[in-house]
């Protein structure tokens, strides 16, 4: 084990690049955690057409996958965050890795896809806690300024990568060991860290703690639980109808409830002093907004690569790899420029790039290679790297040291609220766009009796298009249609890169929307706001 240890803390402070002893090591153990922790966030993406094979699920079905995961960690990180500060920050890690690791082992043994979606609520729980005491642990273990904006560069480059790496080492397991060894690899990996952390790590405890927001947390996670059903329901039931009005509904009350409890409560989850530091509401936009495109639309063009362009989970991941790849490089550079560059400047560049990428990957057409998205993803790719070390630098920034963890937790949430709202409603304007254009090419075919599929068939075929099976599902149908595969497989493929265009429009003019948006938040809390946090 090695560490740097403060040589001299100056006048009555710390020495700009003090750390504790064992620093090193614990940064290892929470990078390694938080990699695990949002790896699972898109690592099944590579498994949802195996699972959706195997369970025969629908579209909503795998978005509760996802979202299932993602609802936890964005209802409960602020609530585990508060637990971590009264009761210790270790426990809490260790506490998260037990749950993660067993919900793990038990989600690999999974036999029906409601209890896939159950288990993966459960996981997310321990993914929450492991999120809430991250980034309070690194605080306390780099002290020094400049130390921890080290430290920070290199947590900030591991959840880039980890986010959009997901399909990457998702399809190589699926493609070796199928798909449950997504879940299974994070046993060995678990159990490791359970051990070394609880023999190595150091604990931290935040003297006279606030006490624990249950109410806040109920609130919070029951309007994301309705807001997002609604998402992922509308389609099948009807927009208008009153089961998604009445969700709808219910989450605005309960979203509302939270924000006016969180004004009155005396020890609420979320400190609202922070949102009067200037820079706050811009970097809770980006940090919303970013998760809400790039990294819910990585999931749709993993889905894509497979099953319209005929890709391996394997070949699927590999050909995501820019993205990752370039985030991770550019995330450690983004936290040391952070010393120098206003959050308001580095921030809204990073968000515009996102948002340019999504544009440059946008506009397939049947028969383009996996190449078209290849400038896009690269130029997305800087922008999120970008994000995800200065968001967390500047989470650190709006709070005294001892809130760290609630601070960290906060911008955690959003980024939460970002990915399930990203997930559910991305996936339904997905199936939206799919659905509506194989049907009227459907129609178009039926003067070809060849081509007329009975009532049944057709209903499972364009459902099975709309959750993203491409035309991988033309193979499925009865031996009889053999004959118009060809011109079914160009309908599906064509109905296909609708779609994907479809949410990558709105992911690019969203990303734009929001630079503009968080640029004007940043100049309004500059003039109006708290001036002393507004950089690093």
């Amino acid at each position: 084990m090695s560490s740097t240890t403060a040589t001299s803390a100056g006048r009555g402070g710390v020495d700009k690049q003090a750390t504790i002893p064992g620093a090193t090591l614990c940064l290892v153990m929470v990078c390694m955690a938080n990699f695990m922790l949002l790896l699972d966030a898109t690592i099944v993406t590579a498994a949802l057409a195996d699972i959706r094979s195997e369970f025969d699920a629908t579209i909503g079905g795998l978005q509760w996958v996802i979202d299932a995961y993602s609802l936890p960690l964005a209802g409960l990180s602020l609530t585990f965050a508060v637990l971590a500060d009264r009761h210790g920050r270790k426990r809490v890690f260790l506490a998260g890795l037990a749950v993660f690791t067993g919900s793990s082992l038990a989600l690999a043994l999974s036999t029906s896809i409601a209890m896939l979606d159950v288990l993966r609520a459960v996981q997310g729980i321990g993914a929450a806690m492991l999120f809430a005491a991250a980034l309070p642990l690194l605080a306390v273990a780099y002290p020094g300024r400049e130390a921890r904006l080290k430290a920070i560069g290199i947590y900030g480059a591991v959840i880039a990568s980890a986010t959009v790496a997901g399909p990457v080492v998702g399809g190589a397991l699926v493609t070796a060991f199928g798909w449950r060894a997504v879940f299974l690899i994070n046993v060995p990996v678990g159990a490791v860290l359970l051990v070394l952390a609880y023999l190595r790590m150091p604990e931290s405890v935040k003297p006279g703690g606030r006490r624990t927001d249950w109410l806040g947390s109920v609130l919070l996670t029951g309007g994301l639980l309705a807001g997002v059903f609604a998402l992922i329901r509308g389609n099948s039931v009807g927009w208008t109808s009153a089961e998604i009005l009445g969700l709808l509904g219910a989450a605005a009350v309960l979203l509302i409830a939270f924000l006016v409890w969180q004004f009155r409560a005396a020890d609420p989850m979320f400190d609202v002093a922070m949102a009067r530091k200037a820079g706050f509401a811009g970097t809770a936009i980006v940090s919303t907004v970013y998760a809400a495109t790039i990294m819910a639309t990585v999931t749709y063009l993993g889905l894509y690569l497979m099953n319209t362009l005929g890709y391996t989970p394997l070949q699927m991941g590999l050909r995501l790899v820019p993205i990752s790849l370039t985030a991770f490089l550019t995330a450690p550079p983004a936290a040391a420029l952070s010393k120098r560059v206003p959050i308001s400047v580095s921030l809204t560049i990073s968000m515009v790039l996102v948002g340019f990428g999504m544009w440059l990957m946008s506009g397939i057409a049947v028969g383009d290679s996996w190449l078209h998205f290849l400038p896009g993803m690269i130029v997305a790719g800087i922008g999120l790297g970008g994000i995800a070390s200065i968001s967390n630098a500047a989470a650190l920034s709006f709070a005294p040291e001892e809130n760290a963890g609630m601070a960290s937790a906060t911008f955690g949430t959003f980024r939460q609220v970002g990915l399930a709202i990203g997930i559910a409603g991305l996936g339904a304007l997905f199936s939206h766009t799919a659905i509506d254009r194989v049907q009227r090419d459907i129609d178009l075919l039926q003067n070809d009796s060849r081509a007329q599929l009975p009532g049944g068939v057709r209903e499972q075929f364009v459902d099975a298009v709309g959750s993203g099976a491409g035309s991988s599902v033309v193979h499925s149908l009865p031996p009889q249609f053999e004959a118009t595969a060809g011109r079914l497989t160009e309908s599906v493929d064509s109905a296909s890169a609708d779609a994907l265009n479809s949410i990558l429009g709105v992911g690019a003019v969203a990303g734009l929307a929001a630079a503009v948006v968080a640029a004007i938040a940043f100049a309004l809390g500059r003039r109006f706001g708290d001036t002393s946090e507004s950089t690093h």
